[in-house]
């Protein structure tokens, strides 16, 4: 099996918003994942399972990806709550494989307030 490009692992990394078990399949095995939402690093299976302990991802909408010298950024929204929220996630590619993965949670809000 050839490995994936940067540009191949960002648009699986779109589709595995919907399927979080498709990370498994162009994550490394190794891959270490961050939330900003509790300023800890945990393996890809910890991240995935929480996930499914939560009965899966909510649907999200705006989905895009931006190409880096070292991987991809991907932006995305949801609404959670009543909250919508944005999301950056950072990925780190190595060898045809996200090997890390850094998540920035932001509600939605009037910074004027």
């Amino acid at each position: 099996m050839s490995q994936k490009t940067p540009k191949e692992l960002a648009e699986s990394w779109l589709l595995a918003l919907s399927d979080v078990d498709l990370f498994y399949e162009f994550c490394a095995p190794d891959c270490m994942v961050w939330h900003s939402s509790d300023d800890k690093w945990i393996t890809l299976k910890e991240a995935i399972d929480a996930v499914h302990s939560r009965c899966g991802l909510p649907p999200f909408r705006n989905s895009r990806y931006t190409l880096t010298d070292n991987g991809f950024v991907v932006q995305t929204s949801t609404t959670l709550d009543g909250t919508n929220v944005h999301i950056i996630q950072v990925a780190g590619v190595k060898d045809g494989k996200v090997v890390t993965a850094e998540e920035y949670i932001g509600p939605e809000m009037d910074i004027a307030v």
